[in-house]
């Protein structure tokens, strides 16, 4: 039995070796998708890259703003050799193993196994086979059939548990926070601006983007050449503000329902 594991990021690449490092023995190759913003991050990825069998895959950094989050996860998952993927955050690591080769081996009649948390009570139906199933929506994804029926293991195969992203740097930080806003905001709005494109996000999703729209919509406006960069894919602007720009310096990012902000967590949402 053989698991790839996908994730992306735009930064926070000093804890993604805790996550890395967590499925080292568990997985034997890792897909990343890099939309990495700094050069000195995406040099130090690549010193991870042969200890931990990374098959890096660039991306452009507004694709998940542009295409949501099941896109990218799909991409990656197109590039994994194994048949069984697992996506995990940046940042994500196991808490208790409960034997996750051995039971998915054992268990070949499932597509689906899931992990839980020790604070939020939920389901993390994330480890799947990518012949299978796939995954649908722009946000708050789930995965869906391609094939066949959705046939979960009806036991999680770990306990996962989050660490703070890297705040040793605090432009870095906000810069990050403000990325993941517009990715987030961008595709919420979508639920509302264009509802019969967004695949198999939650129907409840809908209303909280209704409710917030305008306030997300401002927020969006006030970032202004951020936001503009984001829209039409222009790298060097985005660094431009982030250069010359006040506003990472006085951005406050306070985490709440739908989002987790890296420097101020909240466990349970």
């Amino acid at each position: 039995m053989a698991i790839s594991l996908i994730t992306m990021g735009a930064g926070n690449v000093k804890v993604l070796k805790d996550t890395l490092e967590s499925f080292k023995g568990v997985v034997d190759e890792v897909v990343y998708g890099d939309m990495l913003l700094f050069k000195e991050d995406r040099d130090l990825l690549h010193t991870y890259k042969k200890e931990y069998n990374i098959n890096i895959r660039p991306l452009p950094f507004n694709y998940i703003f542009q295409m949501g989050f099941a896109s990218c996860l799909n991409f990656l998952a197109s590039h994994a050799k194994n048949d069984y993927v697992l996506y995990m955050n940046t940042s994500e690591v196991i808490d208790e193993d409960y034997g996750i080769l051995e039971t998915i081996e054992a268990n070949p009649q499932c597509n689906m196994f899931y992990f839980n948390h020790r604070e939020e009570k939920h389901r993390w139906f994330r480890c799947y086979n990518k012949k299978r199933l796939q995954w649908s929506g722009v946000i708050h994804e789930e995965v869906v059939p391609i094939v066949g029926d959705f046939v979960p293991y009806h036991k999680p195969i770990f306990m996962m548990k989050d660490l703070e992203k890297d705040m040793d740097n605090p432009l870095k930080a906000a810069v990050f926070n403000s990325v993941k806003e517009l990715s987030y905001f961008n595709n919420y709005m979508k639920l509302v601006d264009a509802p019969k494109g967004v695949g198999a996000t939650n129907s409840g999703w809908f209303q909280f983007a209704k409710d917030n729209y305008d306030s997300m919509k401002e927020r969006l406006l006030q970032k202004g050449k951020q936001y503009e960069a984001f829209m039409i894919g222009d790298f060097n602007m985005l660094m431009d503000e982030i250069k010359n720009s006040d506003y990472f310096k006085t951005a406050r990012f306070e985490s709440s329902h739908g989002m987790n902000f890296q420097g101020a967590r909240k466990d349970i949402l």
